[in-house]
Formats: structure tokens, sequence, C-alpha cells
């Protein structure tokens, strides 16, 4: 009787892993696509990392805009404040 390399249990029949190799039963992997249960995992790790990496990337483009926006609104306040202690006074070239 063959044995299931995953789970170690003796089972009717076995199927051969196309990334690793391994021997697994229908209850250790995906039969159909003959892939064993540890590469489907690993399959599905790999693309939450994908997933994760490409959130981060998303995060970053949305927090620069910010940045700016309120880089700009300082400088249009710096701006303001200027010009509001500017106007009761002659600039220094015109004083005597």
């Amino acid at each position: 009787m063959p044995k299931c390399e995953i789970c170690y249990e003796d089972v009717d029949k076995v199927y051969t892993c196309k990334l690793c190799g391994v021997a697994f039963c229908e209850d250790c992997g995906d039969p159909k696509r003959r892939i064993c249960a540890l590469c489907i995992d690993e399959e599905e790790g790999e693309e939450e990392d994908l997933d994760e990496e490409h959130e981060d990337e998303e995060f970053e483009d949305e927090e620069e805009p910010e940045e700016e926006d309120e880089e700009e609104e300082e400088f249009e306040e710096e701006e303001e404040e200027r010009d509001e202690r500017r106007k009761g006074k002659k600039s220094r070239y015109q004083v005597r």
C-alpha cells in the first residue's frame, strides 16, 4: 500500500507533486493541480508577500502628495504671515 510522504499514512493512492516531487494523498494536497499542501502553502505565502509589498508601494505613493501638500500649506502660511508683518512697515531702504 502506498504511503503519503506528508502525513505518513498508508493510503489507496498517492500523487506526485509537480513542483517538489513528494508523494502525497488527497488530504495533503490538490490532486487535480498535482500540488502538495506544502507547495500550496508556499505559493500562498509568496502571494501574500507580493500583496504586502504592493500595498506598501501604494501606501508610500499616497504619503508623498500629502507631505507635499502640507509643505505647500506651511509655505503659504509663512508667506501670509510675512505679508501681514510687512503691511505696516516700510522696507529698510525707505526708512530714514
